[in-house]
């Protein structure tokens, strides 16, 4: 999204460049642990007498941690949003929108 923002200032660019940086550091334990509880749900599909209780409780473990992945995503979109001009947040939100169309 950095990207597409229009003329961005040595301000602007600096201040994004750190919230990015901020968003990949805090993401990570979270990827890792998505990760994780893919794959052990993969590996406990194919054992023969799995109980679905425990998928359950995997499944809530990997949704708790692409949970926590999209409110920190979005928690930077805001912030994105509120360093940049009002002509610089017309684009912006175009492309903010076009992230939910059916693909």
């Amino acid at each position: 999204m950095a990207a597409q923002i229009s003329d961005p200032d040595a301000s602007q660019k600096a201040s994004i460049d750190k919230m990015h940086h901020k968003l990949h550091i805090d993401q990570a334990p979270f990827k890792l642990q998505e990760v994780q509880a893919l794959k052990e749900l993969n590996e406990m599909t194919i054992i023969d007498d799995v109980k679905l209780e425990n998928i359950d409780v995997k499944i809530d473990e990997l949704m708790a941690a692409k949970t926590q992945i999209m409110r920190l995503r979005y928690e930077h979109l805001i912030e994105m949003r509120a360093i940049l001009s009002d002509a610089q947040k017309v684009p912006y939100d175009k492309n903010v929108l076009k992230r939910s169309l059916v693909k």
